[in-house]
């Protein structure tokens, strides 16, 4: 609760609207583990069936607290060939009144290619809604200048809910083989939904997001000698995004030693000639078909104004049933 006038207000509506500007994975830190978050098609990748969960808690020095929950669950189709996917994300801004939400169904095709190689083009349908509480906020007429209290009495006239929903269409593909490597591609915002409300008259069409992912790994003890345990592996992925003026690029670094993880990453925003850095640090256990952990980032320089740091914990369950055989030697691509 705080006093707020039509300056920013007009800034907090700006916001809503600029907040897919920073990218699909805005608050998915851990997206080595969770790729399907900007790749639907990547719900595919070793044909699994799986369920997970995650959720961030994020803060600036600003005092701009944030939640964001993130669910998925994903079914391979063996006789079909095809993977089905949905995903539920929930965003929350504490501050402001603003709650965003999400759900999305994406259809992905097997297709194997020679020498070990497989292709997974997708389409995802999702619908997006905005919620923006205005009883959150306190206008400058409630406040009583020689008491200070708060009147829950405003003449103002925009006092209410606004709610803002549209429908998103999406493409994708992912490709790996059999020991090492994956890529893909997608697209969100195919059909540049438009938003408008009764503050925002004509509108404003979401500008299309590409986003490109480049994963591969290495085996850090292929001979099972030395002081490594025997199943060691060293996985690196990439993220690249654009959308308008804005380009995003998270890197990941991540040491499987047996059932442990332990990562880095790092992630580069950029907007005109301003530029925003995050680090950080992750940390997981493999339990027979879980993986469990956090991620922990932190923003550099000056991007600690503007850009949160953020706690996410998250948790996967694979239900294939073959996962014991997938997971026995703890690699991505076994």
């Amino acid at each position: 609760m705080r006093k707020i006038d039509y300056t920013y207000l007009i800034f907090i509506i700006a916001a809503i609207f600029s907040h897919n500007l920073y990218g699909q994975d805005r608050f998915i830190h851990n997206l080595s583990n969770l790729p399907q978050f900007v790749n639907p098609s990547y719900f595919s990748f070793k044909d699994q069936s799986r369920i997970g969960i995650a959720s961030e808690f994020s803060s600036n020095k600003g005092g701009d607290n944030s939640q964001h929950q993130y669910a998925f669950a994903t079914n391979f189709f063996e006789e079909n060939d095809f993977q089905l996917g949905v995903e539920i994300m929930t965003s929350k801004l504490d501050n402001s009144g603003l709650n965003y939400s999400t759900a999305k169904f994406s259809y992905i095709y097997k297709l194997q290619l020679k020498e070990d190689w497989y292709f997974y083009p997708g389409l995802s349908l999702g619908y997006s809604r905005y919620n923006f509480d205005y009883g959150n906020l306190i206008f400058s007429d409630q406040i009583n200048i020689l008491t200070g209290q708060v009147s829950n009495q405003t003449i103002d006239p925009i006092i209410a809910t606004t709610n803002i929903g549209y429908i998103d269409i999406g493409a994708s593909f992912m490709a790996h083989n059999n020991y090492n490597l994956s890529f893909g591609a997608s697209v969100h915002h195919l059909n540049q939904p438009k938003i408008s409300s009764e503050l925002l008259e004509n509108g404003i069409n979401l500008s299309a997001l590409f986003s490109a992912q480049l994963g591969y790994e290495i085996n850090l003890n292929r001979y099972q000698q030395g002081s490594l345990p025997n199943y060691s592996y060293l996985y690196l992925f990439q993220n690249f995004v654009k959308q308008g003026p804005v380009v995003r690029a998270s890197f990941f670094q991540e040491i499987t030693l047996a059932n442990l993880m332990l990562g880095l990453n790092e992630h580069v925003s950029s907007i005109e000639s301003i530029n925003f850095l995050q680090v950080g640090v992750l940390v997981g256990v493999k339990l027979e078909a879980f993986d469990i952990g956090f991620n922990y980032n932190l923003p550099m320089g000056n991007s600690s104004f503007v850009v949160p740091n953020a706690l996410e914990l998250f948790i996967n369950f694979d239900i294939s049933p073959n996962r014991l055989r997938n997971r026995k030697d703890f690699s991505r691509f076994y």
